[in-house]
């Protein structure tokens, strides 16, 4: 692989192009560029694997599957994100199972490379450090959701957190950040709907009174 494909997938994105600024080269010059269609770049919860990957395109699905079969969504992951990065460092197996939801491009580097890359390059290491304590936060905060929030709390809380008026959600985005049926969420929407708070549009939400929905959150306690 040439490594003009690897500068040009870093390039490709402002976040990423920030993160490989310092990468030492003997690294560099071994990653390699992946592409992948719709759901068809997978690992395992609970399997090894050789590689950390850079996400540079596209969005990934974290999540956890049950033995009874349910699955719990952690997290989706957007461009400038790691992936297996945690097992790389602890040499452990993978904690959750990881799907992507879009097309995706990937830097593809070893598992021994990633590390050597914390060891020798301290501006990235503290960058990892907050990246990964940032996940951790918003990990929290998810479990939050999930445990102690009824599926209308869940929707509510999410939807004042992520949107600040003329930003939308989608109905797809909501089936990954709620423990609920696609279902329920749908009842949901159409009752907030009907209350006057949100404004669906085909696929997309949009708060319409955030303190009516705010208000409707704190009565579900």
């Amino acid at each position: 692989m040439s490594i003009n494909e690897v500068y040009e997938a870093i390039n490709s994105d402002s976040q990423v192009q920030q993160l490989m600024r310092t990468v030492p080269l003997n690294i560099l010059e071994r990653m390699r560029v992946r592409h992948f269609a719709s759901k068809r770049f997978v690992l395992h919860q609970d399997e090894r694997y050789d590689h950390t990957y850079l996400l540079v395109s596209g969005r990934v699905k974290v999540f956890l599957n049950s033995p009874s079969g349910k699955q719990v969504v952690l997290d989706v992951y957007e461009p400038g994100m790691f992936l297996g990065e945690q097992e790389a460092i602890i040499n452990r197996s993978y904690s959750a199972s990881i799907v992507n939801i879009a097309p995706v491009t990937v830097l593809e580097m070893a598992n021994a490379d990633f590390v050597e890359w914390t060891q020798k390059d301290h501006r990235f290491a503290d960058h990892l450090i907050s990246n990964l304590s940032e996940q951790i936060y918003h990990l929290t905060k998810r479990m939050e959701r999930y445990s102690m929030h009824s599926a209308l709390q869940q929707i509510g809380l999410f939807l004042l957190h992520y949107t600040d008026g003329r930003a939308a959600i989608t109905r797809e985005r909501l089936t990954y950040e709620v423990d609920t049926s696609y279902r329920n969420i749908n009842r949901v929407l159409k009752r907030l709907t009907d209350i006057g708070v949100i404004a669906v549009h085909k696929s997309t939400i949009r708060i319409t009174d955030r303190q009516t929905l705010q208000q409707i959150i704190e009565r579900e306690e």
